[in-house]
């Protein structure tokens, strides 16, 4: 592929806030657009976003900066080269950029440029994302017959930074059953339902049906952490399923958001209790025991690396220990968690690390190494559906979207039934 033009605007992500939105032609007339998300909630080690710091515009997240290097730096560089691969693009990205969290440039620069030529490429070739992303992902192995649809994880009430602290609980998310259900449709049908009934359970309560940053409820009148399970445990009754035969749960704590750096203890603000880390262990291990739990993300603090290896040690046999901000995508981390045995499952989001194939690589190495690979949305989305593509052509088993509502994250779902039909002709 040679590239013909580029360019970079300013637009608006699901909180109202600046992100890029990136256009490249190749020369052959086709165009491929990219849009990137941002975090809320975000990991130490997380490539760094290019912002304007200009409090007199949106309060200093500003996207101009970024938008100027992509359409003269950037174009400088690009326009009239040719690639051969996703990975030749990337790296001299990368190289360009020749910083450890791609500081230079910006993380959230170079993504939008490689998820745009990925797309440019996709077009020009006539292709489905998914069966390009796979073809970069499998190479010569590829086979256009290993398509398969994820688990989901979907978000149904939330808490912490996302959702105004109504728990401290920052996710409690649905996941389906896969083999009771007949196909993804049904199993997000079921879900969905299930989400309509905690609706009705929250306004039979009198409590708000807000939503928070995802689109999941966030009821500020909930008067603990548990109530939350409590309530969709009743809700998945009410829809007419049934808990472990139809769903079970999933969490995620983003316990970096609560964790006391300077005196090493964890401040469960929404119920006013301080632990330790042994306490709020012995307290996920109490949920876990208590309630159809089977899948943690966060539970520890983000560099607590031998608080984990004791977690995953006690826990990791019952339930998914996730790493997302632990790991933030990045092979290196995966490695080292690895070797200290600190995890069974990976967090995978494009943003976190920068590239199209310094993802693919993350997920990769997690496949190859026998842990669960869940491909993930930010708090800050756009109407760019890419990681519904992602995860179809990769070996990853679950995806993590948020709620089904808002049209950021109902464009991902739908994509993922577009695919299921495509597929199954």
């Amino acid at each position: 592929m040679k590239i013909k033009n580029i360019r970079a605007r300013e637009i608006l992500d699901s909180n109202g806030y600046p992100t890029i939105s990136t256009e490249i032609e190749v020369w052959s007339g086709e165009i491929g657009k990219a849009e990137v998300p941002s975090g809320t909630s975000t990991g130490k080690t997380e490539v760094v976003e290019m912002r304007d710091q200009d409090p007199e515009r949106y309060n200093g997240k500003g996207v101009l900066n970024a938008v100027e290097t992509i359409n003269t730096k950037l174009k400088d560089l690009l326009v009239d080269k040719e690639f051969t691969s996703q990975k030749e693009f990337d790296q001299m990205l990368i190289e360009a950029d020749g910083t450890e969290f791609k500081e230079k440039l910006g993380g959230n620069t170079i993504l939008s440029c490689s998820m745009a030529f990925a797309r440019a490429v996709t077009e020009a070739f006539g292709l489905e994302l998914y069966e390009y992303l796979a073809m970069t992902y499998w190479d010569k192995q590829y086979d256009n017959k290993n398509f398969k649809l994820p688990t989901p994880q979907i978000l149904v009430m939330e808490g912490a930074k996302h959702g105004n602290w109504a728990t401290d609980i920052q996710e409690y998310m649905l996941v389906p059953n896969m083999e009771t259900f007949e196909n993804f449709a049904e199993a997000l049908r079921a879900s969905t339902e299930v989400f309509h009934s905690i609706h009705e359970i929250l306004d039979s309560k009198q409590y708000s049906v807000g939503l928070g940053l995802e689109g999941g409820y966030a009821p500020k009148e909930l008067k603990s952490n548990e109530e939350a399970f409590e309530i969709i445990l009743e809700a998945i009754k009410k829809a007419g399923f049934e808990i472990n035969t139809h769903f079970t749960l999933a969490l995620d704590l983003a316990s970096s958001e609560f964790f006391n750096e300077d005196k090493n203890v964890y401040h469960l603000k929404r119920e006013d209790e301080i632990l330790s880390r042994d306490e709020l262990i012995a307290l996920q291990e109490n949920w876990v025991n208590k309630y159809p739990i089977k899948s943690i993300e966060d539970p520890l603090y983000e560099d607590d690396w031998e608080g984990w290896s004791l977690y995953t040690q006690k826990l990791g046999e019952k339930i998914m220990v996730v790493g997302d901000d632990l790991i933030t995508t990045n092979t290196k981390r995966i490695k080292k968690a690895l070797e200290n045995k600190s995890i069974n499952s990976v967090l995978v989001k494009l943003n976190q690390i920068g590239t199209v194939s310094e993802t693919l690589d993350a997920i990769r190495t997690t496949v190859e190494n026998n842990l669960k690979a869940i491909v993930s949305h930010r708090s800050g989305e756009t109407n760019d559906d890419f990681i519904a593509d992602l995860v179809i052509a990769t070996p990853a088993q679950l995806c993590k979207f948020g709620a089904p509502s808002r049209g950021e994250r109902i464009v991902k779902y739908n994509r993922l039934l577009e695919i299921e039909q495509r597929l199954q002709r």
